[in-house]
C-alpha cells in the first residue's frame, strides 16, 4: 500500500500536557530516567549476599551507566551496617608475617591514637622507674651484697690459701698463687733455686691450693650469673609494676581479642628488652618503639555511613590489591609492618567496588588476581613482582584478611560477551548482568522527567533556564539520537552536551532564557564541528564528481541511499545503482561482490533478490537472464541489505526497458515474497537525497521512498518539513515491490489475474515477456520464425 507522509505527521509531538514557561518552574529530576530492567537487575545482585551474585553492567557509553550505578549503590549502602576497621601490626615470632586486627569501625582510629598515647606513657613511666632514688637505692643495695659475698669468698680463699704457706692475688690474667717462704712469697724464679725435695713439697700444696681457687672462682662465676639474674628480675619487676596498670586500662577500653593478644606481647616484649632500653637515649627510645609497637591502619571506616562505595578509576594491581613499599638504609632495601599499603578492595571490603572493564583488563594480572581474592573470599597484599615469581627480595607476608565484597564492572557489551564466552570463571563470579537500554519509550511521564532533567542540568551547571520552544527542541533532539519518533534518547550524555552549549550561547547572547533559535545555533554549531567530509561530499554531488541524478528517468538505473559513519557523526549519501540484462549464464551477478567488495549480508540480499525474481517470473519456464548490479563509484566495501529493494527496481527496469523515476530515491530490504522490510539510517538516507536535490535544484517531483515500518523513525530537521510543505520534496512508505514500482516507474505494477497471468500494459507483464522471449533465444528460437509457423498453420 502506497502512503505518502504528510509534512505534520512527522516531528509531531506536544507539551501541552505540561504547565510551565520555562524550567526554572519545573523541579530537578530525582533519580534516573527509565532503565528499569537495569535497576532491577541491580537490586537482585545486591540483594543475593552469596558468593557469585556480582554484577556486570553493560550498555552504551553516555547512557549514564556509572552515575546510575553510584547514586543506587550508595542509596543501599547507607541502610547497611558500617564495615569493620583493619590494621596490621609487629608479629613477634615471626617479624616476615605481620598479623591483621580486626576493629569496629571507629575504634581503628581510636586504637593507633590510644597506643601512641600508651607507648609515650611506658617510655615515660620506664624513665621515671629506671631514674628514681628509689631504684637506684636498691641497685645498690644488691650491688653491696653482691659485693660483699663475694669478698667473703675470697676471704676465706686467702685464708686456706695461708694454711697451705700460699698467698693469692687477682691480676688482668687471672688468679697467681706464690709460696711462702720465712714470711715472703717467693717468685717463680726463686722457687726453681730450691732444693728439689723443696719443690716437690711446694707443688703438692699448689695442686690443693688450686682446686680451692677453681672452687672459689666456680662459686664466684655463679654468684656473678646469679646477680645478673636477680638484677635483670629487679629490672623486669620493676617495668611490670610500672607499665602493667597502663597495658590493663587499654585492655579494659577495646573488647577485641586481636588488642589483648597484641598488647600482651608488647608488654612482654618491652620487658625482654629493657637492657636495650637502658642503653638507648630518650630519643632513640621513641622513634624505635613507636615504629614497632604501633598500628598500621589500611582500613578506616571511622567517617562512614553505611557501607563503602568505592569507584577505582585507574585499577591497577597495586591501586586494586595494595602494595608493600620499602625503604633504602645503607645501600639495601628493608621494609616492615607499616610499610603495607592497602588497595581498593580493602577499602571497599564490606560494601562495593565499581571498575571500568576495559581499564580493569588492560592492567597485567589485575583480572586474574580479582577473580582469586572473590573465589577464595580472603584478600591479603602482595607486590604483583612476587605473585609473578620475578623477584627474589625478601618481604613480607601479610595475614589475609576475609573479604565480603560486591564487585560491580561497568562495560561495553561486547566485552560482556567476549568474557563470557572465553572465561568460565566469569560466568561464576558475575552472574548478574545489567543491560542499559540506548532508548526510552516517548511517553508523557519519560516527557515530563526529560523537562526536570532539563532543569536539573540548568540548576547544576548555573545556566540561563529553557523556555517551552527549547524544551521541545531538546526533545526533538533526544527523538533523533534515538532514530525514532516514539522513543527519546538515554544517552544522557549527548543531552547534556546540548543543554551545556544552548545555556551558554544563551548566556553569551545576553539572553535571560534559552530559547528554541539557542538551541537550534548549538546544535548546527555542534554539526558543523563535524560534518566536514559531509560538506565535502554534498560539494561533489554539485560538481558532478559524483554523477549523481536527480531529474529525469533511465533504464535500469536508480538512486540508492547509503550512510557514512563515522563514529561521531552519520550523514547519508546517494549512490547509482545501475543494472545491465543479457543473455547468457542464467542468474545476477554482483559486480561489488565479484571484487570482494561486498560483504556477507550484501550478498545474501543479492541472493535473496534471485529467489524472488525466480518464484514471481519463473514458475513456467527457467529464468534464462544474465544480470549485473553495481554501486557505481562506490569503491570500499558495500555491506548491508538496505539497497535490495533499489537493486530489485533497476534490474526490473532494466529487464522491462521502463524508465526510472532520477529524482526519487529509494531504501528498504525485500524479502523473497517481495514484501519491503525496515532498515537502519532512515533519517540520514532522508536527508543525504534531500541535500542532493536541494544542490542540484528542486523540481517539485523528488523524494524518498522509505519502508512503511520506517515512518517512525523519522525526525527530520525543519528545513525538509518546510519543502514538503511547499511541495518541494516528498516522503512515499510502501509494504510491497509493487508499491514502489508504481512510485518510481509511473506504471501499475500488475497483479495476476485469474488466468495465472500478470495484466497486460504493467511492469510485472513486461518483464515476464522479456525473461520468456530471452528464454526462447536462448534455446535458439528466433521471435520471427515462430510468428511464420503460426500463420502456416492458420
Amino acid at each position: 500500500m502506497i502512503r505518502k507522509l504528510r509534512p505534520d505527521e512527522i516531528n509531531s509531538f506536544d507539551l501541552d500536557f505540561l504547565n510551565f514557561q520555562t524550567t526554572e518552574e519545573v523541579p530537578p529530576n530525582e533519580g534516573f530516567i527509565g532503565q528499569k530492567r537495569a535497576k532491577e537487575a541491580i537490586e537482585t545482585g545486591i540483594r543475593i549476599r552469596e558468593k557469585g551474585y556480582n554484577i556486570f553492567v553493560t550498555g552504551m557509553t553516555g547512557t549514564g551507566r556509572r552515575t546510575f550505578v553510584q547514586m543506587m549503590l550508595q542509596d543501599v549502602a547507607k541502610k547497611l551496617p558500617v564495615p569493620n576497621d583493619w590494621g596490621y601490626v609487629y608479629n613477634f615470632e615471626n617479624p616476615y608475617e605481620p598479623k591483621a586486627i580486626s576493629f569496629k569501625a571507629g575504634q581503628g582510629r581510636r586504637f593507633k591514637k590510644r597506643l601512641e598515647d600508651l607507648i609515650n606513657e611506658v617510655v615515660e613511666a620506664l624513665n621515671k622507674s629506671f631514674e628514681s632514688e628509689e631504684f637506684a637505692r636498691k641497685i645498690s643495695e644488691m650491688e653491696e651484697k653482691y659485693a660483699l659475698m663475694r669478698k667473703q669468698l675470697w676471704e676465706s680463699l686467702e685464708a686456706k690459701a695461708s694454711e697451705l704457706g700460699f698467698v693469692v692475688q687477682l691480676t688482668p690474667a687471672g688468679v697467681v698463687m706464690l709460696p711462702v717462704v720465712d714470711g715472703k712469697p717467693l717468685p717463680p724464679e726463686a722457687v726453681n733455686a730450691l732444693p728439689d725435695q723443696a719443690i716437690r713439697e711446694i707443688e703438692e700444696r699448689q695442686m690443693k691450693l688450686k682446686h680451692l681457687v677453681d672452687g672459689t672462682l666456680y662459686r664466684i662465676r655463679k654468684l656473678d650469673i646469679e646477680f645478673r639474674k636477680s638484677l635483670e628480675e629487679f629490672h623486669k619487676r620493676t617495668a611490670l609494676f610500672a607499665i602493667d596498670p597502663l597495658f590493663v586500662e587499654v585492655e579494659s577500653e577495646f573488647e577485641n581479642e586481636g588488642v589483648k593478644e597484641f598488647l600482651e606481647s608488647v608488654k612482654k616484649d618491652i620487658v625482654e628488652n629493657l637492657l636495650d632500653f637502658l642503653r638507648m637515649d630518650a630519643r632513640e627510645r621513641k622513634e624505635i618503639y613507636m615504629r614497632k609497637y604501633s598500628l598500621n591502619l589500611i582500613v578506616d571506616n571511622s567517617d562512614l555511613t553505611g557501607a563503602p562505595v568505592i569507584y577505582e578509576t585507574n585499577p591497577t594491581y597495586s591501586n586494586l590489591f595494595g602494595k608493600i613499599e620499602y625503604y633504602v638504609r645503607g645501600g639495601f632495601l628493608h621494609t616492615d609492618f607499616s610499610m603495607i599499603r592497602p588497595g581498593s578492595v580493602h577499602k571497599a571490603n564490606g560494601g562495593f567496588l565499581i571498575v571500568e572493564a576495559e581499564r580493569l583488563l588492560s592492567q597485567p594480572y589485575a583480572w586474574y588476581n580479582l577473580k582469586r581474592v572473590l573465589m577464595e573470599s580472603q584478600i591479603s597484599v602482595e607486590n604483583l613482582e612476587h605473585t609473578l615469581g620475578v623477584s627474589s627480595t625478601i618481604t613480607l607476608k601479610p595475614e589475609k584478611i576475609p573479604l565480603d565484597l560486591k564487585v560491580v564492572i561497568i562495560g561495553t557489551p561486547y566485552l560482556y560477551e567476549l568474557l563470557y564466552e572465553l572465561d568460565p570463571d566469569f560466568r561464576k563470579l558475575f552472574r548478574i548482568k545489567a543491560e542499559f537500554d540506548w532508548e526510552i519509550p516517548r511517553n508523557e511521564l519519560n516527557v515530563q522527567k526529560y523537562v526536570s532533567f532539563i532543569s536539573s542540568v540548568c540548576r547544576e551547571k548555573n545556566l540561563p533556564h529553557f523556555d517551552r520552544g527549547a524544551v521541545k527542541r531538546v526533545i526533538w533532539y533526544a527523538m533523533r539520537n534515538a532514530g525514532n519518533s516514539t522513543k527519546l534518547s538515554a544517552v544522557f550524555g549527548d543531552i547534556v552536551n546540548l543543554i551545556v552549549e544552548s545555556g551558554e550561547l544563551a548566556r553569551l547572547e545576553g539572553s535571560e532564557v534559552t530559547t528554541s533559535d539557542h538551541v537550534l545555533k548549538a546544535y548546527q554549531a555542534m554539526e558543523n564541528r563535524r560534518n566536514l567530509l559531509e560538506e565535502k561530499y554534498d560539494e561533489m554531488i554539485k560538481t558532478f564528481d559524483l554523477m549523481i541524478e536527480v531529474t529525469g528517468s533511465k533504464v535500469g538505473q536508480i538512486n540508492g541511499l547509503t550512510v557514512l559513519d563515522l563514529g561521531d557523526h552519520s550523514f547519508g549519501v546517494p549512490v547509482k545503482i545501475t543494472a545491465k540484462v543479457y543473455l547468457g549464464r542464467p542468474g545476477v551477478v554482483d559486480i561489488q561482490r565479484e571484487a570482494d567488495l561486498s560483504g556477507k549480508i550484501h550478498s545474501k540480499a543479492v541472493l535473496i533478490l534471485e529467489g524472488f525474481l525466480g518464484s514471481r517470473y519463473a514458475q513456467d519456464f527457467p529464468l534464462s537472464v544474465s544480470a549485473s548490479i553495481s554501486f557505481e563509484q562506490v569503491y570500499s566495501e558495500v555491506e548491508g541489505d538496505s539497497a535490495s529493494l533499489a537493486e530489485a527496481l533497476a534490474l526490473l527496469s532494466a529487464i522491462s526497458k521502463v524508465p526510472i523515476k532520477q529524482g526519487i530515491a529509494v531504501t528498504g530490504s525485500i524479502n523473497q515474497h517481495g514484501e519491503v522490510q525496515p532498515v537502519g539510517g532512515i533519517v540520514e538516507k532522508v536527508e543525504g537525497f534531500y541535500r542532493a536535490c536541494k544542490t542540484r535544484g528542486f523540481d517539485g517531483e523528488q523524494g524518498v521512498i522509505i519502508p512503511k515500518a520506517n515512518a517512525k523513525n523519522l525526525v527530520l530537521k525543519d528545513e525538509i518539513i518546510q519543502a514538503m510543505k511547499k511541495g518541494l520534496f516528498h516522503i512515499w512508505t510502501v509494504e510491497t515491490i509493487d508499491d514502489a514500482i508504481e512510485i518510481v516507474m509511473g506504471m501499475k505494477a500488475g497483479r495476476v489475474t485469474k488466468t495465472g497471468k500478470f495484466e497486460r500494459n504493467s511492469v510485472n507483464y513486461l518483464v515476464y515477456r522479456e525473461l520468456k522471449k530471452m528464454k526462447k533465444l536462448l534455446d535458439g528460437v528466433p521471435e520471427e520464425r515462430k510468428k511464420k509457423k503460426r500463420k502456416g498453420k492458420k
